[in-house]
């Protein structure tokens, strides 16, 4: 190769970075393409081709530069930390952690690729090997939000509360405004039924987010817990309001409103559960609700409803006895009372 052509690949080289660091990747991309053509085994070329389909989510491409350099120079940085950055953006933590850890290798002190190993072990469910990678991250740099994060969402997903919440509150310590580590602390609190204190943490959440449902929802089985079930109603519809096709809450707030002998608004809401397809729960709070109400023939018309998706109930099987029993129809009532027999059997 002539030296006037690698001094035109060194520029184009060059060029392509400037473009890059302001974000104009199309330009990038054809600028490091053309010096590509010149020279396809240049490092920084590769390099600057694998940082440009990453950026662009085009992680297989993306590999297939960094994976290029690597087969030339095996302990090149920034190659090793690019081949792990492109298998996970392909879903691929598995394929991502040997990369990462030969860079590691090299590098031993990059706290930022110590998280990434700990994010992919935490995906593969590996929890011993995620902790310590996140606690070596936190060895070098102390109170980093992202090891902090990571941290406390293992420990959160295996119910270790108290080193959770100690990962939790150092980063809200440093950042205020992290909206899902204040709901994710408020859940510890409301799993320790500290409802109070829960309430602060998703009522920070809600100053920033009005209408971050796992603040909302939190807000209301708080009022749940501390039995005061008009409250957790009111927070429970704020989420409906702009989520109509969450079913389960539907007869959730159906069944607290049955609580509190609001008949007719149970009724209102298990129907609306109903509109987004058939649901065994909100048959059975029908039949609840009808038969609150006197009326004998729709309760056990819902009551055979949810036996035709859940013929095993035991709990709508003990409704439909006490209804056919009520309802003087004795045959009725001990054929349920059968058929509740071989279900518990």
């Amino acid at each position: 190769m002539s030296e006037s052509t690698k001094k035109t690949v060194i520029d184009l080289s060059k060029k392509g970075s400037r473009l890059f660091r302001k974000g104009q990747l199309e330009d990038a991309e054809r600028v490091y393409l053309e010096a590509y053509e010149l020279d396809n085994s240049n490092p920084y070329v590769l390099a600057g081709l694998g940082d440009v389909y990453r950026k662009m989510c085009n992680f297989a491409e993306s590999a297939k530069y960094y994976d290029a350099i690597l087969s030339e120079d095996n302990k090149n940085l920034f190659a090793l930390r690019g081949a792990g950055d492109a298998r996970r953006g392909m879903k691929d933590p598995l394929g991502a952690i040997p990369f990462w850890l030969r860079y590691l290798e090299i590098n031993p002190k990059d706290s930022h690729v110590m998280v990434r190993v700990a994010d992919a072990y935490h995906k593969l469910h590996d929890a011993k090997n995620a902790i310590s990678f996140y606690e070596q991250a936190l060895e070098v740099s102390t109170n980093d939000p992202f090891a902090l994060l990571g941290l406390g969402n293992v420990y959160y997903a295996q119910h270790e509360d108290t080193k959770a919440l100690l990962c939790f509150e150092t980063l809200l310590k440093n950042n205020s405004q992290n909206v899902v580590v204040m709901t994710m602390t408020g859940n510890i609190y409301r799993r320790r039924k500290e409802f109070d204190r829960a309430m602060d943490h998703y009522e920070r959440a809600l100053d920033i987010e009005p209408n971050n449902n796992f603040a909302l929802f939190g807000m209301g089985d708080c009022y749940r817990g501390k039995m005061k079930m008009d409250k957790a109603v009111q927070w429970w519809d704020r989420i409906l309001e702009h989520e109509p096709e969450n079913q389960a809450l539907w007869t959730r707030v159906g069944d607290a409103l049955l609580s509190l002998d609001r008949v007719d608004d149970a009724v209102a809401h298990y129907e609306a559960s109903l509109k987004n397809g058939a649901d065994v729960f909100s048959f059975l709070g029908l039949a609840r609700a009808h038969h609150t109400l006197g009326d004998l023939g729709k309760a056990r018309e819902y009551c055979e409803r949810a036996l035709a998706h859940d013929e095993t109930n035991e709990r709508v099987l003990e409704r439909l006895i006490d209804i056919c029993e009520q309802a003087g129809d004795t045959t009725a009532a001990d054929a349920a009372r059968e058929r509740l027999a071989k279900a518990g059997n």
